[in-house]
């Protein structure tokens, strides 16, 4: 019941992929102008948040236990933009790998806003909850509601599609990081397109399908490759072991394919195994966020 103190809630924070991702061009403000349709997918971090009288966070990997991670980040500006006095313990199941294309700290700082909203009961609107979203990373907003969505502006303008049919994805996991500030860094002018795709996507998407993956296309893949030559290996390996398709999802540089069935995604995997990858399988999931047991 509303007003009712909370004790401990948890939090799911789904991961993503980039179905597809246009560079329209350069911005004012130095940021591109982004066309992209986002998909939240089953693979998610799990935050806990507790009732306590100072803020302080914890992650299961230690070396992401620090006030530059965006879970905390989001805290304090929730704390800061509600004039909140309470604290919470925040505790972080990390699952998504870091810096991979695949949105696990913007996810993170969205599950914040969600947890915090309850346990501190804010009764923030979704409008208040996007605003806030929008200061912490082009991504957070997305991860708000999820499922799939067309993002537009920085990536921060999300703009809910229907449900696409279930699918299941392979994300094939390199075994490095990139950083999206090199990768759009290395963005040329003849990576640019009109949108045209993922107008198309859109298109598709409000008919209840998947667009034709040949058509998918990611401006980042290019500079992508060209810092991580791991990318070119991990789209060849999917290829080879059986998929129609290989994409990049983000600025990478996670590789990843779409299969219309979990038998045929579990076939893939087992193949992409026997060959040493590392991967992660997952359905595509209607929302960017889901309470925990502990947070029902």
């Amino acid at each position: 019941m509303a007003g009712e103190p909370v004790r401990s809630i948890a939090v799911r924070c789904h991961a993503k992929i980039n179905l597809t991702l246009d560079l329209v061009g350069r911005r004012a403000d130095g940021y591109h102008h982004v066309r992209t349709v986002m998909q939240a997918i089953g693979l998610a971090d799990t935050l806990e948040a507790t009732p306590a009288a100072e803020l302080s966070f914890t992650c299961s990997d230690p070396v992401l236990s620090t006030p530059d991670n965006l879970v905390y980040r989001a805290a304090r500006l929730l704390q800061s933009a509600c004039a909140v006095r309470a604290g919470a313990s925040l505790r972080l199941v990390k699952r998504i790998p870091v810096a991979a294309g695949l949105g696990g700290g913007s996810s993170d700082a969205a599950g914040t806003i969600i947890a915090l909203n309850r346990l501190w009961d804010l009764r923030l609107s979704l409008a208040e909850k996007q605003g806030l979203a929008a200061q912490l990373g082009s991504d957070v907003p997305f991860f708000l509601t999820g499922g799939t969505a067309l993002a537009v502006g920085r990536g921060e303008r999300v703009t809910p599609l229907p449900p696409l049919p279930t699918h299941w994805v392979v994300l094939v996991l390199p075994p490095i990081t990139l950083s999206t500030a090199a990768v759009y860094a290395s963005v040329m002018p003849s990576d640019y397109t009109s949108g045209v795709v993922t107008a198309n996507t859109v298109a598709a998407a409000q008919r209840g399908t998947l667009s034709p993956q040949a058509q998918w296309h990611n401006a980042l893949a290019r500079p992508a490759r060209g810092l991580a030559p791991e990318i070119t290996a991990a789209e060849a390996a999917l290829l080879q072991s059986g998929a129609t398709f290989a994409h990049v999802s983000g600025s990478g540089p996670t590789v990843f394919a779409v299969c219309g069935d979990s038998r045929n995604a579990q076939t893939l995997a087992d193949r992409l195994r026997q060959r040493g990858r590392t991967l992660i399988h997952a359905p595509f999931v209607q929302a960017g966020w889901a309470w925990d047991a502990a947070g029902e």
